[in-house]
């Protein structure tokens, strides 16, 4: 399920991308929106969801607010109950680890003489 979570999140992101690319393509001047993939770019992005406010379309900015929300909430049930039980990785010098080596290794003498 977790993996699913971040699978999903990648996608609202990459969806979101578009979804700026396409409004960055509708300011170029000689896009001609009738044409079939034009128009599916468009239509895709949230373009004519919602009338025009005063000229300006925006659906595109109220979809990428409603995804920004679910991916939000997903990040958020990931956190909570996903990521405290992924292993954590860490690195440590090649110091650290013989001190930790020896540190454990001392401690184990000193618990088996405690024991004898």
């Amino acid at each position: 399920m977790a993996k699913l979570i971040l699978f999903l999140g990648r996608l609202i992101n990459l969806y979101l991308y578009f979804v700026v690319g396409a409004c960055v393509l509708s300011w170029v001047p000689n896009v001609n929106p009738e044409y079939p993939l034009f128009s599916f770019i468009f239509k895709m992005a949230g373009a004519g969801i919602i009338p025009p406010v005063l000229g300006f379309d925006i659906g595109p900015a109220i979809l990428m607010a409603l995804l920004a929300l679910v991916w939000a909430g997903l990040e958020k049930i990931y956190r909570k109950f996903y990521a405290p039980k992924e292993r954590e990785i860490i690195v440590i010098t090649k110091e650290e680890l013989m001190e930790k080596l020896n540190d454990q290794k001392q401690n184990s003498e000193v618990e088996d003489n405690n024991g004898d």
